[in-house]
């Protein structure tokens, strides 16, 4: 009976794990970070967004849908003459956040090249401290409140009028949604960008389906093998299979590679709303990417977002 109880036990806790809930709004931001002090003015930027769930989020970059959008909308140009120009101007966070509330469930998913892993992560508390001080952003009246995180103090703008506990990144807690924040020194910037209902829809409140689980060790290690050689890293996993430390096995392709014919597609990751679409790699003639507004951000990072464990 003891047994049978721990087991049904581990099922419960197994099923609230892997609880999904959909969607019912995303908020956009824009994300900016002086990764390199000595070339401040060549800071990354990412477009990010935040799902919001009742009683989760999911905070990723946005730029694979966005570039999805764009080059489908080229193809859609009955004057598209078949040269594809992408133009670059963020740099996407390879970081993910899955936060639970109810549960007090924190998971980050990172990525390495083609892979990403989900780790389980100590849930992310801020001890805000809510000021009188208020002001409009995006047409919503929005309070300031302030509070220290991983090293650096934060100001941020929250707004009651959507009444989510939730922001980017790992930002959390306040009685609304956070709308903008930065820390002291402006080198951590999270701009607001937009606001979306969604209705109707089959986006989730989760981490991918085909992500790993996987711990901080072996991921650090396989984001190290990666940088000491990436294309070596690639194809040991192009058309194979590996296990991580949990023992499941994951098989890695890559669509069309190596093919021009007509059947090939191109496809890019969506990120929650899209798990991949699909273009038609027949229409193009060539591509062409360039760094728009002279995007050349240092690929030097001496000032981590988090300045404390």
């Amino acid at each position: 009976m003891k047994r049978l109880f721990i087991v049904f036990s581990l099922c419960i806790g197994s099923l609230t794990l892997n609880a999904q809930e959909k969607a019912v709004a995303k908020i956009h931001y824009i994300f900016k970070h002086v990764n390199d002090t000595t070339q401040r003015d060549k800071h990354l930027r990412d477009e990010v967004v935040t799902y919001l769930g009742t009683s989760s989020s999911y905070y990723s970059s946005y730029s694979s849908t966005r570039a999805q959008e764009d080059m489908q909308k080229q193809l859609n140009d009955p004057a598209f003459d078949g040269n594809l120009v992408i133009s670059r101007n963020t740099t996407p966070v390879k970081e993910s956040y899955f936060l639970d509330f109810a549960n007090q469930i924190s998971q980050e998913v990172r990525q390495i090249s083609i892979d990403k892993f989900i780790i389980d992560n100590e849930f992310p508390t801020q001890d805000w401290e809510i000021r009188e001080e208020s002001k409009t952003i995006g047409g919503y009246e929005v309070q300031k409140a302030t509070t220290h995180f991983k090293g650096r103090d934060y100001t941020a703008w929250f707004t009651t009028e959507l009444p989510f506990t939730a922001g980017p990144w790992k930002l959390n807690g306040l009685p609304g949604l956070i709308l903008e924040v930065y820390d002291t020194n402006k080198e951590v910037v999270f701009e607001y960008s937009g606001f979306d209902k969604l209705e109707d829809t089959e986006t989730l409140v989760s981490t991918p389906e085909k992500a790993l689980k996987s711990t901080e060790k072996e991921v650090n290690k396989l984001a190290e093998a990666y940088r000491a050689n990436p294309q070596a890293y690639t194809q040991s996993k192009l058309g194979g299979t590996f296990t991580t430390a949990q023992g499941r096995e994951n098989s890695v392709r890559v669509s069309g590679s190596g093919s021009t014919s007509a059947s090939a597609s191109i496809r890019v990751s969506g990120g929650s709303e899209n798990s991949s679409a699909s273009i038609d790699a027949s229409k193009i003639k060539s591509m062409n990417i360039k760094n728009e507004d002279d995007y050349k951000p240092s690929g030097t990072t001496n000032n981590p977002i988090e300045l404390t464990p």
